[in-house]
């Protein structure tokens, strides 16, 4: 499985609940970037799997243009922020295998992304994302961290 996670763009701190917190302009133009950046390979994507959270859909609906139009997407409370990666990761490889699916886009939060990478890569030191960054995770067989981008430079591994 060829794994794409993505942090949201910016968001702002104007609501009363984190749950409920927006993209900035900034965060719409960053997502919107990485979109156009990734086109390639986020085109050849199966599954969507996206964060109930505002600025996680947010981020979702900026990226539509540069994913299939027939692209499954599914909303799952184990993408929120402090998530057990553990049982994140289970619950992202039963959707892959549910849907079929061999390339997989997940858009969520820091804390959980980093750690996500440790479960997909084991013995992999947990990175750090930018707003709106993607991370490329080939999971087993032969896992590995293959690279992190961000909207502003690449970071080859």
């Amino acid at each position: 499985m060829q794994l794409y996670l993505m942090r949201h763009g910016e968001a702002g701190f104007d609501a009363s609940v984190d749950s409920q917190r927006t993209l900035t302009d900034l965060g719409q133009r960053e997502v919107l970037h990485m979109g156009a950046r990734l086109t390639q390979e986020l085109s050849l994507c199966e599954l969507v799997l996206v964060s109930p959270y505002v600025r996680a859909q947010q981020s979702w609906i900026c990226l539509q243009a540069a994913l299939p139009d027939d692209v499954q997407v599914e909303t799952l409370e184990e993408l929120v922020p402090n998530a057990d990666p553990v049982l994140s990761h289970d619950v992202i490889a039963a959707y892959a295998e549910a849907h079929g699916a061999e390339r997989v886009l997940v858009v969520a939060h820091m804390p959980l992304l980093a750690y996500l990478v440790r479960e997909f890569v084991p013995g992999v030191e947990p990175p750090l994302f930018a707003t709106a960054a993607v991370a490329s995770v080939k999971s087993e067989p032969g896992a590995e961290l293959q690279w992190l981008k961000s909207p502003t430079m690449p970071v080859l591994l």
